[in-house]
């Protein structure tokens, strides 16, 4: 069953799902919610000869000399508001601005807005789910596969949005996502490096 608004303000009411900071009217949908985009774009360097296991997580490319992060202020000195300009087949990794909290009765899904995707905006690369149990930001995978150049602007753009699911059963503390030692995106701050002192 998909929640619709009424149930998912109830249940952002109740403090079920929790998003900080507080959502603004103009992000409920009919049966989502649409995501702000936050201030901080990571892409991986093109290091030649680097070869990488995906399967044994990402402590491989850790190192901070294998990715760049920029990180953009509200304004800048002159109060203009700053932008990230993703080019053409350019792939960057980008934080959601709220963090969200899913419980132990649903299950959430991410997916890209039908205006961004108009443009050739992808969000996820095959990586939609968002666990019961999880408590952070979205790293949101965009891809540019567009002709033009689109500028992405924290707090402006809502490139994303978050549909939740109701479970058969809730789960159990054990089974919920930050419940076992490999759950290492638990509380990220940072799309390729986590740090648990972070948390606090």
């Amino acid at each position: 069953m998909i929640l619709s608004q009424p149930a998912l303000r109830k249940a952002v009411a109740l403090g079920e799902i929790v998003f900080e900071p507080a959502l603004e009217e103009d992000q409920w949908g009919e049966a989502s919610i649409d995501i702000r985009l936050g201030f901080s774009f990571t892409k991986l360097k093109n290091i030649p000869g680097l070869k990488v296991s995906v399967a044994r997580g990402l402590a491989g490319i850790g190192n901070a000399g294998f990715w760049q992060t920029k990180n953009l202020n509200a304004a800048d000195i002159h109060g203009k508001r700053e932008c990230f300009d993703l080019d053409p087949g350019e792939f960057i990794l980008a934080m959601t601005h709220e963090i969200i909290t899913v419980p132990n009765t649903l299950i959430a899904l991410v997916e890209g807005r039908s205006t961004y995707a108009r443009m050739g905006l992808s969000m996820h690369q095959t990586a939609p789910w968002i666990q019961p149990g999880w408590h952070g930001p979205i790293v949101l995978e965009i891809m540019n596969n567009g002709p033009l150049t689109i500028e992405l602007t924290p707090l402006v753009d809502r490139p994303c949005q978050l549909t939740f699911f109701q479970l058969s059963d809730a789960l159990s503390a054990d089974l919920t996502y930050g419940s076992r030692p490999t759950d290492a995106y638990q509380g990220q701050r940072h799309p390729l490096k986590h740090d648990k002192k972070s948390d606090n």
